[in-house]
């Protein structure tokens, strides 16, 4: 049986999925599962067990894909955008997704599932809504990622060449994507802690991930932290940061995608939520080394600050992690 899934979307939604994946892999025992994902995201999902291809596919040009021949026999597709349905439509003997605005195009679906209420319920238990509908249930609710022999080589050669491979070495994601900027700790809140930590433990060194666009504000830490820090954010590729962060021995970040990619490894974690976004919906799920700390506040908005959340809050989390390790 040839299955297709799309889904396309950012890191963290991505990953989410993954449970829904692997029930419906598990489910459809002799299945090959062909996955088409974002084309900058869709890496996160290689070397996974139960997914025998990975592919990209855009929002844009895909109205004019797949009118040749019907090549699945069952599709899933994750979200709202209606090309993506039709797609799936043309390629598929039956598809299933959720419900969309369009009812000529709900009754063509072979199963479809009713679009839960924003932040009603976990992330992931709102994608696996997707495969109840033909009532196939999640096998976990965890999420999946998987590194291969050459990702862990290239780990343990890059930790070597800085010369950090005998550290305790804490991973820090200091930001999220730029238009969540709202759920950034103060990165002088960064500072404060790493200085603290270090008084403490002096052998602790900083590994310090992101991407380009965050480059203002990692730098200026790293220039803080001089020697007890090694800057990678902006120098490596998805999965190669990934591959780092499954040899750190604590991680501390904000609520984004790399933290929904540490939360496969079973590392201790440290997980800053904004009150918009708080844990229990994205929060790491089944993770047996994982304190989350929600920000409160009584009016919260997109202007309400994760200044609220003090280093004092994190520190006692940090040093109980590194006095047991």
């Amino acid at each position: 049986m040839e299955i297709l899934i799309i889904i396309v979307s950012r890191i963290g939604d991505t990953l989410f999925a993954t449970p829904s994946i692997k029930a419906i892999s598990n489910f459809y025992k002799n299945s090959k599962i062909t996955v088409l994902g974002h084309p900058k995201r869709y890496e996160v999902l290689k070397h996974l067990s139960f997914i025998n291809h990975v592919g990209k596919i855009s929002k844009i040009g895909v109205k004019w894909r797949g009118r040749i021949n019907c090549k699945y026999d069952l599709a899933f597709v994750y979200g709202f955008d209606q090309d993506l349905v039709k797609y799936a439509l043309r390629v598929s003997k039956k598809t299933v997704a959720f419900e969309q605005e369009d009812n000529k195009l709900n009754n063509k679906l072979f199963a479809a599932a009713a679009p839960p209420g924003f932040q009603s319920m976990h992330a992931v238990d709102q994608l696996l809504e997707l495969p109840k509908a033909l009532n196939i249930e999640p096998v976990s609710r965890r999420l999946f990622f998987s590194l291969n022999k050459k990702e862990r080589v290239f780990a343990q050669q890059t930790l070597s060449k800085h010369k950090i491979n005998n550290k305790i070495l804490i991973g820090l994601q200091v930001a999220s994507f730029p238009t969540k900027s709202y759920r950034d700790w103060p990165i002088e809140n960064f500072l404060e802690l790493c200085e603290k930590i270090l008084i403490e433990f002096p052998d602790v060194h900083f590994v310090i991930f992101g991407g380009k666009a965050e480059k203002e504000k990692v730098d200026w830490l790293s220039k803080k932290l001089e020697n007890n820090s090694t800057l990678l954010a902006g120098k490596l590729s998805l999965r190669e940061t990934a591959s780092i962060m499954s040899k750190i021995d604590l991680y501390i970040g904000v609520d984004t995608g790399p933290s929904h990619i540490m939360s496969t490894f079973d590392t201790p974690m440290i997980v800053l939520f904004h009150c918009l976004s708080s844990n229990v919906h994205t929060g790491a799920i089944n993770h047996p080394h994982y304190v989350h700390i929600n920000h409160k506040t009584s009016n919260c908005n997109e202007f309400s600050s994760m200044s609220d959340i003090k280093v004092s809050n994190v520190l006692p989390i940090v040093t109980s992690v590194l006095r047991t390790r």
